[in-house]
């Protein structure tokens, strides 16, 4: 598995798919799925209104080929409220985001460490919660594990914190090499 970082935009930056956190608390939606929101002039918004979608955890929404992002398919992933984000709520979505990737055949993706700065958890902690669940999800089949591709995107601000993070999956995690 090989992780990426980009500290540009999430609509600013090419993605095969893009898989994005969303609170079923934060009408509108915040952080960077409130900026897709933003950039798809309010569709995600309209689509809570509606009631068809709610941010239940484990909740999925894509959304193909979204108008104004560059990417092929963005993917809503549903956490619940904010304030009971945890660790490991953040390691079951990542395992199970990877889960869906996986079925869909999809081998790049980028994502972002929802609630970021919103919650009570540290980013470092996030980011080693998410690659430990993507890096469990896929070690079943090291085949799947070396040809998957995955990119955080993330603002310059929590460089330090993603470092310090991918450190303590280093740490933690015995993954003999197999995540760059």
């Amino acid at each position: 598995m090989k992780l990426n970082l980009t500290t540009r935009p999430p609509d600013r930056e090419r993605h095969k798919c893009l898989v994005l956190g969303f609170f079923s608390d934060e009408k509108p939606p915040r952080g960077f799925c409130g900026l897709m929101d933003w950039r798809l002039n309010g569709m995600i918004s309209r689509e809570i209104k509606a009631g068809h979608i709610h941010g239940e955890f484990r909740e999925k929404v894509a959304i193909p080929y979204p108008e104004r992002i560059d990417s092929d398919l963005l993917i809503l992933f549903g956490l619940g409220n904010l304030p009971d984000l945890s660790y490991s709520r953040v390691y079951d979505a990542a395992y199970e985001m990877a889960g869906v990737m996986d079925a869909m055949k999809f081998r790049d993706f980028s994502f972002d460490l929802p609630g970021e700065g919103r919650s009570a958890l540290s980013s470092a902690g996030m980011l080693e919660a998410m690659v430990t669940g993507f890096f469990d999800a896929l070690s079943g089949d090291i085949n799947k594990l070396t040809a998957m591709n995955i990119c955080l995107v993330t603002s310059g601000e929590r460089l330090k914190d993603a470092a310090e993070g991918i450190a303590r999956f280093h740490k933690n995690v015995k993954h003999m090499g197999s995540v760059d």
